[in-house]
């Protein structure tokens, strides 16, 4: 568990630990990830892709003037432009024809399809290469051959559709300029027949020298008339309007203004001829214009009608691909390395999130706060090869084992944790829960203690769960509940081990009522006893949370010891334990780690380095 931050900051080193402590949980989640994906890759058939490239230029070859009928002048390439293509070219219909193309070709991929077309499309692929008007037109597929052919029968079979649309377009304008060219000749043959009905039928000869004859003649009546009144003006002076003279003049001013007044006629009439001849004149030569221009732009239909033209082209047809295109055996493995590693390292840590479980000195000193006397590594085979008896019978087997050098340590940690004048004779060795390794760290200590030439005794209180004497080889028909009930004496109750200065109580059989025993002033007085006869006197007493047998011997004890096995008890109920000593008064010396397994991140591996050494220099 990762230090939490009231008590110090996190630092890269805390996370390093906890990868080399989950170093198994990140190897498995790596090599199952990568394992999963190498067979999945594996399994995968492989997959070929050819691509073949087509330009869309952006005007359209302008190879005559009569495309301008049936399109749109072409003034560049847009987006939506652009995805019609693609669209067209992952259409059913123009995937039919390719399909019909390679059977005309006698390939037979197709012909057991259901739908051929929608079997074709799953392998092609059409993407636009950015920023150009390069289309890449690719087919999928785990044949590289077919792979290359299909996509050229795509291509092939699209350009063809486009230069044919644009072929029917051209053949649409010619048959519609034909139509419309013999409806214009009709019209241009109906105006010349209008125009020369109407010439005959008028007499006209030539209508703008008629014209200018009429107009010559009213001038000359004009003027003639100005004369006429300029003499009546003159002899008006000298005659009455009785006289000869002025009548004969009015009477030729009359005739004068009478013979303008029939001309004036004439040239309004012959304007309104010259009106209606003006607009039969200007049919006849618009339908003939109309006509020579369709004229004209049917004769280039004709030309141009079998002219294949096209804005795409070809850059590369679809070489036969020379490598799979899927899967990529390697890009998929590498994934499954990094995912196993990713996912490892997060669930590393996420279950030393969820692990409250105390592994480190530094635990007990941050969480439990209390002092750390020492640890006891893991037993490694060499170290016993015989179970659970020479685990607690490890420090008189193997004395120059690292086992028992820890349990030295401890030793003398013990020794320093009271002052000389008040010695820690009666020594309560508990743990919070079952299964800590409270009796084999008792044992190793009587043992060690006992090596110091300390005579020791080791009392065996747990009564309800005996093992020590098992593991010692002593009978246990007589020992504390024999002597707490009165059955036996002391001494009858006291038995020598194989080890020199190391004694023991044995349970004794098991009475019904464990704890009313202990809790009678004999225990007491017993304990005063074996002080004044022994060094050191350690009692092997039940799990301080499991019974109340912990709590009543603790009140007693000089001092007690709470075993706590690494990386297995949880932290929670090791405060507990602590808080249910505390309010029995019991002064509690400090913490023994058990079953610490020894790895080279952690500071007690350079102690083991260290004795590694020096026991080599010693053999």
């Amino acid at each position: 568990m990762l230090p939490s931050a009231q008590f110090r900051d996190v630092t890269i080193r805390d996370y390093i630990v906890v990868l080399k402590r989950r170093f198994w949980v990140i190897l498995a989640c790596f090599i199952i990830s990568s394992s999963w994906f190498s067979l999945q890759t594996f399994k995968k058939a492989p997959l070929y892709k050819a691509s073949a490239k087509i330009l869309i230029e952006r005007n359209m070859p302008q190879i005559l003037p009569v495309q301008q009928i049936y399109q749109q002048p072409f003034y560049g390439i847009d987006k939506e432009y652009i995805q019609s293509q693609i669209d067209i070219l992952t259409s059913r219909v123009l995937a039919k024809k390719a399909v019909e193309s390679l059977l005309a070709e006698e390939d037979t991929t197709f012909i057991r399809a259901k739908d051929p077309a929608v079997t074709f499309l799953s392998g092609v692929s059409v993407s636009q290469q950015l920023g150009t008007q390069i289309i890449n037109i690719g087919y999928i597929s785990t044949d590289p051959i077919r792979a290359a052919k299909f996509a050229n029968a795509l291509t092939n079979t699209y350009i063809k559709e486009d230069v044919g649309r644009r072929v029917g377009a051209t053949r649409s304008a010619t048959e519609w300029l034909e139509k419309e060219l013999g409806v214009m000749k009709q019209k241009l043959q109906g105006a010349d027949e209008a125009l020369n009905k109407f010439i005959q039928s008028h007499e006209i000869i030539s209508i703008p020298d008629i014209e200018k004859k009429q107009q010559v003649v009213l001038d000359g009546l004009k003027q003639d008339k100005v004369n006429i009144e300029n003499e009546i003006a003159q002899f008006s002076k000298r005659y009455k309007e009785k006289h000869p003279k002025m009548i004969a003049l009015n009477t030729k001013l009359n005739a004068v203004n009478n013979s303008i007044n029939e001309e004036t006629k004439k040239l309004l009439s012959l304007n309104e001829l010259m009106i209606e001849y003006g607009a039969l004149k200007r049919e006849l030569e618009s339908n003939k214009s109309l006509y020579e221009s369709l004229l004209k732009r049917t004769k280039e239909t004709e030309l141009s009608k079998e002219l294949e033209t096209t804005n795409i082209h070809i850059i590369d047809l679809a070489d036969i691909p020379k490598r799979p295109f899927s899967p990529n055996r390697q890009r998929d493995i590498m994934m499954g390395v990094i995912f196993g590693l990713l996912f490892g390292v997060g669930l590393a840590f996420f279950l030393e999130y969820l692990d409250s479980s105390v592994k480190t000195a530094e635990d007990i000193e941050m969480y439990v706060r209390l002092p750390f006397l020492g640890y006891v590594p893991t037993a490694l085979k060499v170290e016993s090869r015989a179970g659970q008896k020479d685990i607690d019978l490890i420090s008189y087997n193997l004395p120059h084992s690292r086992i028992t050098e820890a349990y030295r340590s401890i030793r003398t940690s013990i020794i320093f944790s009271s002052p000389e004048d008040k010695p820690l004779k009666t020594i309560l060795i508990t743990s919070t829960s079952p299964q800590e390794g409270k009796t084999t760290v008792s044992t190793n200590l009587g043992i060690v203690f006992a090596h110091a030439n300390e005579k020791t005794i080791i009392i065996e209180a747990d009564m309800r769960k005996p093992r020590m004497t098992n593991s010692l080889g002593i009978e246990n028909n007589a020992g504390l509940s024999t002597y707490l009930t009165g059955v036996t004496s002391l001494d009858a109750s006291i038995k020598k081990t194989k080890v020199p200065n190391l004694f023991i109580m044995p349970s004794g059989p098991t009475p019904p009522n464990p704890t009313e025993l202990l809790t009678s002033g004999k225990t007491a007085q017993l304990l005063e006893v074996l002080k004044t006869n022994f060094s050191r006197v350690i009692i092997d007493s039940p799990p301080v949370l499991t019974v109340a047998d912990a709590a009543i011997l603790a009140n007693i004890a000089d001092g007690v010891v709470d075993v706590i096995r690494a990386g297995v008890s949880n932290v929670e109920l090791v405060v507990r334990g602590r808080q249910r000593l505390n309010e029995v008064k019991a002064r509690i010396i400090g913490v023994i780690l058990n079953n610490v397994n020894v790895k080279k991140e952690d500071p007690y591996y350079y102690y083991h380095y260290y004795y590694a050494q020096d026991k080599e220099k010693k053999t």
